[in-house]
């Protein structure tokens, strides 16, 4: 198993301060209701999603505007906080946000172009795979920075986006005692599911990580670190979630670090396809895994 992949994405971003709610009456989507089940989160198909192109009410976006020289679009977003501690299940969003994408491969529209008037809209957005990252637009903290990848539709580019709260993510217990991701490194959450639930017995693989890294798996309504775990394999438990935590070396956005993972769930003897996730410095990279 080769080791992961480590390398810097093309630095260009687009940008946009939004400022939460948008009362201006335009002809935009409303946002999505509140929700704290996970069962009302749309899913992603594949192995590696992160988001969804669909409307909350399932209809057309307006005013996509396509941009006939480059065919980058705009993006409308909606936000949601994640509510609990497994990081899956959310309620809506509405204090203000900063919302930057670079595409799959670093094509992004020239810097010149970034910039738009608009809320809640991220302009010169190639369709297809993108990564989205989530930032407060405030001194208050209430999210931290939250990497996730959502595919545009280029007739229907909604991007439907998660923020981890801050005070989740840095109040974790693992092996009993309180954790929060240490500065300058990042961490990558990853949901494991199968038709909608989680999914028990995912063990992601030590020889596809980092240095230095170790893997938190949800365990009875806590989380325990693979390095606790002995005579046995450390694997998720019901809610499917792991968290591979205190990862180095890598760049702040819009540079991406690529990391490449693999995994294995008990009682199986399915060769699962690798995850790759994209990561960044002080960041928290969400994912869900759908499993066949």
């Amino acid at each position: 198993m080769p080791p992961p992949v480590f390398g810097q994405m093309l630095p260009a971003a687009v940008l946009v301060a939004a400022l939460g709610c948008n009362a201006n009456g335009d002809d935009r989507p409303p946002p999505p209701p509140e929700c704290a089940d996970a069962a009302c989160n749309s899913r992603p198909g594949g192995g590696t999603g992160g988001g969804v192109t669909a409307s909350p009410d399932g209809g057309v976006v307006p005013d996509a505007n396509p941009d006939a020289d480059g065919g980058t679009i705009t993006v409308t977003y909606a936000v949601r906080q994640t509510v609990d501690s497994w990081f899956y299940a959310t309620s809506n969003y509405p204090h203000p946000v900063t919302v930057r994408a670079v595409g799959w491969n670093g094509q992004v529209a020239p810097a010149t172009d970034a910039g738009t008037a608009l809320p809640e809209t991220v302009p010169d957005v190639l369709p297809g795979p993108n990564w989205f990252l989530v930032e407060d637009a405030t001194g208050t903290r209430r999210v931290t920075g939250t990497l996730q990848l959502t595919v545009v539709d280029a007739q229907n580019p909604l991007a439907m986006l998660r923020a981890i709260g801050a005070d989740g993510i840095s109040n974790l217990v693992i092996d009993q005692v309180l954790w929060a991701p240490p500065a300058a490194t990042a961490t990558l959450i990853l949901h494991f599911r199968r038709a909608g639930r989680g999914v028990a017995g995912v063990t992601v693989k030590r020889d596809a990580l980092p240095a230095g890294t170790t893997v938190a798996y949800d365990s009875s309504g806590m989380y325990v670190s693979d390095a606790m775990v002995i005579g046995v394999n450390p694997a998720t438990d019901v809610e499917g979630t792991a968290i591979v935590r205190e990862i180095a070396g890598t760049q702040p956005f819009p540079s991406l670090t690529s990391a490449t993972l693999r995994y294995t769930l008990a009682n199986s003897t399915t060769s699962f396809p690798p995850i790759e996730a994209k990561l960044a410095r002080d960041a928290v990279t969400w994912m869900h895994i759908d499993l066949p």
